[in-house]
């Protein structure tokens, strides 16, 4: 069975040498002492809210932030988790 979140990585453009991950929905995350950071994640919730409601697009967010950290830490990785 597929989940919904299968393929995850492909949403993610990476520049490993400007260390910056760009997801497909504009988020943008850089590493800051190995942790996920993002100078637009309040626009991009904004942007999240009429398709997704507000009680879930900070959440996302939020989650986008950590995959950001994790393609820019290990691209190859199954998932954000340990």
């Amino acid at each position: 069975m597929k989940s919904k979140h299968q393929g995850w990585q492909g949403r993610w453009d990476t520049d490993q040498v400007a260390g910056l991950a760009t997801h497909d929905t504009g988020l943008r995350v850089r590493l800051l002492e190995g942790v996920g950071h993002s100078d637009n994640a309040e626009d991009i919730v904004q942007s999240l809210v009429p398709a997704h409601g507000a009680h879930n697009a900070s959440a996302m967010v939020q989650r986008l932030v950590r995959e950001g950290a994790q393609m820019l830490i290990d691209p190859n990785a199954r998932g954000w988790r340990n």
